[in-house]
This record gives structure tokens, C-alpha cells and sequence, in this order.
């Protein structure tokens, strides 16, 4: 039996994601098609090696698409304009992408072996040649000017799970009052982070998409993380006192189809930010606050660690 076909078959027996309306599944299948997407070094758009991200994402993929199929008949039933198009679509092709493809193809990075910040020229040179940086409340990124690339809310990730009879008994104290038969319940739960913190994220990722999605014309490739690492916890510590400092790969939350129910929300975001590979620099306050303000840090210079790119 083909994989899609074995991925499609499972799907049906865990359809988990039969209780959503038809918007919540349009915003799910634009989250992991936007997801799955690479830009090459030859500017075509392209997916991640099969083999292990690729699998996963087409494995989810194949879900979406049973589940519009179980709803609307054959594809392309069910399927609109306003699915992919409900917000700009970023122009990786373009002029951005394709200088971005040629440089970091040139340098012949592998993923995981860097730390890259993306921004604007004169923010990024700076970076380099002082270590300047800002770091943002976590309630920062909600504005509604970010782009989707950026806008997230990040104190708070909600779950939406469909629950069946069983997983109901396994969840309740009087299990023999679930009534027999078929049974679809819907479960709605946010995590909150419980307070607004500071937060620094850089990539791990060497993807030139990521330029177009930053709307960055430069970035910095961080050669030595360890170095960067302590130099950030360092020149950090007098200017967040009375807070928690960690950092960390942040955990990507399949809000329909969690791992676990233990959800770390400010080292968590949700899965359609999968691609950006992100490690998260965290200060959160002892005590609960509200609409934090943003901290500038100089970390002192980074050539020696860093190398500014410019498009």
C-alpha cells in the first residue's frame, strides 16, 4: 500500500480533526502548506528531504486531505481560493528569495550547526560590530501590524481536541454515566503563560524563505552558539533582576494532536511555525507584569563569532 494511502487509512481511525468548523480546517490546511514549503537554491519552490521533517509534514498533509475528502467528496471539492489566499501570500520567488537562495547556498552552512538572526542592514551590522540587540515582551508580537511570519500570541497556545467515548471514560470520575454509542465532544483548552516576559529568538535554521517571511534585506550567522549563549546570559543578568533566565529549541504544539498535556507556553508556539526552527531566549518575572517593555543589551563585538550577510 502506498505511504498516502496508509497515511490516509490511519487518519480515518483517528480523525481528529472531524470536530472543526470549515475555517478552523481552511486556517489548518494554509498552516501546513505554508509549513511544508523550502525555497531552493535554483529559486523553485520545493518540500523538506523526506526523510525525517518531510515525512512528518506530508503524513499531516495527507490528513488534511482525507478530512476534506471525508467532508466535500474527491479533491479538489471543498477546496477555495480563500484557503491559501486569506492573507498575502509571501513572494518567495522573487527578488528577495532569489538573492537569498545564492548566498546561503555559497556558504554551505547545515542547519543546526548555527544560530541566524534575520533584520534590517543597519540593525544586523550593528548586531556584529556591538552585539546591539533588542529583546521584546512576549504581548509584543500580537500587535496586529507583524506579518503572519511574526504575529503570534505568545502568552497563551489553545488546544482544540475532538474526544471520543473512550478518551471521555479514561477523563471522568463516573465513567458508567457516559452514555453508550458514538460520541463527538469537542475540548477546548488554553495554556497561559501566567505573566508577560522577555523573549530573544534567533533560527537554527539556514533557510533563505526566511528572509521573505522576516522581510529582512540581511542577516547575522552565528558561527559560535555556546559563546553567543554566554555572552547573552552574561550582559543580560543586572538588567532583568527578579526573573528566570533559560533558553532552548522551542517546542513546536499540534494544537489538535498534542504529544503531551504538559505545555511550556513560553518556550512552546504553534506548529505552523515549524519551519522557522526557532531557539528561544527566555526572562520571565517572579512576579506576574503585565505589558513589559523592551530591553536594549550590548553584548559587546561579535566578528569574531558572526558574519554579517547583506543581500
Amino acid at each position: 500500500m502506498p505511504r498516502q494511502e496508509i497515511w490516509r487509512k490511519m487518519y480515518r481511525e483517528n480523525r481528529y480533526c472531524r470536530h472543526l468548523s470549515q475555517k478552523e480546517l481552511n486556517q489548518r490546511i494554509r498552516d501546513v502548506f505554508l509549513n511544508m514549503l523550502r525555497l531552493m537554491p535554483d529559486v523553485k519552490i520545493g518540500l523538506p528531504p523526506l526523510e525525517p521533517e518531510g515525512a512528518k509534514a506530508m503524513e499531516i498533509w495527507a490528513h488534511v486531505l482525507e478530512e476534506m475528502a471525508l467532508r466535500h467528496g474527491p479533491y479538489p471539492n471543498g477546496f477555495t481560493r480563500d484557503i491559501l489566499h486569506s492573507e498575502p501570500f509571501p513572494d518567495f520567488a522573487g527578488e528577495v528569495g532569489a538573492k537569498a537562495a545564492g548566498v546561503l547556498a555559497s556558504k554551505g552552512l547545515r542547519s543546526g550547526d548555527v544560530f541566524v538572526k534575520f533584520g534590517k542592514a543597519e540593525h544586523m551590522r550593528s548586531l556584529v560590530e556591538k552585539g546591539s540587540l533588542r529583546i521584546q515582551s512576549a504581548s509584543y508580537y500580537a500587535t496586529p501590524n507583524h506579518n503572519g511570519a511574526i504575529r503570534d500570541d505568545e502568552l497563551s497556545l489553545p488546544l482544540s481536541l475532538a474526544l471520543s467515548r473512550d478518551a471521555i471514560i479514561k477523563g471522568v470520575l463516573n465513567p458508567q454515566d457516559v452514555p453508550d454509542g458514538p460520541i463527538l465532544q469537542r475540548l477546548d483548552v488554553t495554556y497561559n503563560a501566567g505573566t508577560d516576559y522577555w523573549l530573544y529568538c534567533v533560527s537554527c535554521a539556514v533557510e533563505p524563505r526566511l528572509f521573505v517571511d522576516f522581510q529582512a534585506d540581511s542577516c547575522v550567522i552565528i558561527k559560535d552558539k555556546d559563546r553567543f549563549q554566554h555572552l547573552l546570559t552574561l550582559q543580560s543578568a543586572a538588567k532583568f533582576p527578579d526573573t528566570g533566565h533559560r533558553h532552548g529549541k522551542a517546542i513546536y504544539v499540534d494544537p489538535h494532536l498534542p504529544a503531551t498535556a504538559n505545555i511550556d507556553v513560553p518556550m512552546s508556539k504553534h506548529f505552523r511555525y515549524e519551519y522557522q526552527s526557532e531557539y528561544r531566549f527566555v526572562w520571565r518575572p517572579v512576579k506576574p507584569m503585565i505589558n513589559l517593555l523592551y530591553v536594549d543589551l550590548e553584548l559587546g563585538s561579535l566578528e569574531n563569532i558572526a558574519e554579517l550577510v547583506v543581500l
